[in-house]
């Protein structure tokens, strides 16, 4: 019988990567778990922050002998013995976990051999036959949300498996009926973090082909695409996150939802009902094409800074990236939502996505030009431009499908199995050739000088438009200009040592 669970968090080799925030998946897990089943106990490891705190040193995941060195003084700070009773639960929140997931469910399967191991999150639910190979450690993989399918094996006893067994998708159709949120598991990691997060809502009902969220949807299509709490229950999410936070010293929050505040009225509602005074800043990602000029003052005066995904400004690359159903409306909408943020003086974020399968020099160009139009007479405290570079992530329609992006533009994948070894973990996921009028190495070298070119006319406006913290702002840019060329760099090397797109027949290298 399961007495006792400790969650893991993988980490990357690359310190400091995705520990600047924490990743809750472990706060609902217990939260609902200890709802239903009293008799558990918890604990987590958080990797990425026993990474920075100097507890976790390996180079490469070949390391095996010094990582169970370092693993074993961990687990001996844990609150209960890893044994028959425990269950390991990993979460997967990106492809990049992969190879850290299978060190650390090893690690475990040699540390405590009857141990039941459990994988979840975002690459597990994509590619669950991934631990499907000889003397596999995961015993259970689950697709799509954990709490229920992890409370219903909980409640059968699990037992260690020959082979992983997957446990399909089993979301929550009613968040009001998860229990109130209790972040207390990560008291001994929250004085590493100065931004805390939580979600309100699950969940998306648009169909981008460089998201998921429609993969997950498809195994229970009865279930809602967006899921909410009610505004009051919402509201008081906010407020034990907010607790939590400002008696660890926190002040700036965040919420996860894939598009926050889908609804108006749900988004007005909540929004009438607090006040958020004690917060100073919070962050939410939404969809342009949803909000309204009285929405956009009121979630302004509440403090809250929006992120809009833009994606593209060109018409012909909205379609293909499925990111609406009228590109001139969108692109019409984004004018307007622009012009009530330089109206108010409101502060937001626009992502950008670049290479994305489909790309042309000719839409490379429509982005561009409308972007650097917008650095040139705009002040650069109003808008934050976040430009990437696409990322081939298991489970979206991009690479579900990526057989018709290859037939309908040329589109290759140089390392379609990126994430399985150490050598592509870092670059395999960005190579890939957008199309036929538009190499890979094309597209970085455009991507890197239309992005410096931006940052050379922020440099200008700034020497235009001194501030008090003018010098400090110029040294950031050119820090992040010397950051550009220096990944440029990487990339090319990475493709001149794998022979990729070398004047020679176009292949993939795996």
């Amino acid at each position: 019988m399961i007495k006792n669970i400790l969650f893991i968090q993988p980490f990357v080799l690359e310190k400091g990567h995705f520990a600047n925030e924490i990743l809750i998946w472990a706060i609902y897990l217990e939260n609902f778990l200890k709802s239903k089943l009293k008799q558990l106990n918890f604990d987590i490891i958080y990797l990425p922050v026993e990474q920075n705190r100097g507890k976790l040193k390996i180079k490469s995941f070949n390391e095996v002998n010094i990582f169970r060195s370092q693993m074993d003084k961990l687990i001996s700070n844990i609150q209960f013995d890893v044994d028959e009773k425990t269950l390991i639960s990993l979460s997967g929140t990106t492809s990049h976990h992969y190879l850290s997931s299978k060190l650390i469910a090893e690690y475990f399967q040699n540390k405590s051999p009857s141990s039941v191991i459990i994988f979840g999150g975002a690459h597990p639910s994509s590619k669950p036959h991934d631990f499907n190979y000889p003397k596999s450690p995961i015993d259970y993989v689950i697709i799509g949300e954990g709490e229920i399918p992890l409370y219903k094996l909980l409640q059968k006893n699990p037992k260690k498996q020959v082979t992983p067994k997957i446990i399909q998708n089993n979301p929550i159709t009613d968040l009001n009926e998860l229990p109130p949120i209790n972040l207390s598991l990560f008291d001994k990691y929250i004085k590493d973090f100065n931004h805390l997060s939580i979600s309100l809502s699950r969940g998306c009902p648009f169909n981008c082909n460089f998201c998921m969220e429609k993969s997950l949807s498809k195994e229970n299509p009865s279930i809602k695409r967006w899921r909410v709490y009610s505004p009051k229950r919402a509201i008081q999410e906010v407020k034990n996150m907010v607790k939590y936070g400002l008696e660890n010293s926190i002040k700036d929050y965040g919420f996860y939802d894939p598009i926050f505040g889908l609804n108006k009225n749900w988004l007005d509602k909540f929004l009438n009902l607090y006040n958020f005074q004690e917060i100073s800043s919070t962050w939410i990602e939404t969809r342009l094409d949803i909000l309204n000029e009285k929405l956009i003052q009121k979630l302004q005066i509440k403090k809250f800074y929006l992120m809009y995904g833009l994606e593209s400004y060109s018409k012909k690359m909205l379609s293909i990236m499925n990111k609406t159903f009228n590109p001139k409306e969108y692109l019409n909408k984004f004018e307007q939502v622009y012009q009530v943020h330089k109206k108010l003086e409101s502060f937001f974020m626009l992502n950008v996505l670049f290479n994305h399968p489909g790309e042309t020099k000719e839409t490379y160009l429509e982005s561009f030009n409308r972007l650097e139009k917008m650095v040139i007479d705009d002040n650069i405290d109003t808008t934050y431009l976040n430009l990437r570079f696409y990322h081939h992530f298991p489970g979206t329609k991009v690479f579900n499908q990526f057989d018709y992006f290859n037939e309908k533009f040329g589109s290759i994948s140089y390392f379609p199995e990126w994430w399985k070894r150490e050598e592509t973990l870092k670059n395999g996921p960005y190579c890939i050739r957008p199309s036929v009028d538009l190499s890979l190495r094309e597209s970085i070298n455009l991507f890197t000088e239309f992005y410096k070119n931006l940052e050379m006319i922020n440099l200008e406006n700034i020497k235009k438009n001194k501030t008090p913290n003018s010098f400090q702002r110029a040294l950031m840019i050119k820090k992040e200009i010397k950051g550009l060329e220096q990944k440029r760099d990487t990339q090319m090397n990475f493709l001149s040592e794998k022979k990729i797109e070398t004047g020679k027949t176009l292949i993939s290298a795996i």
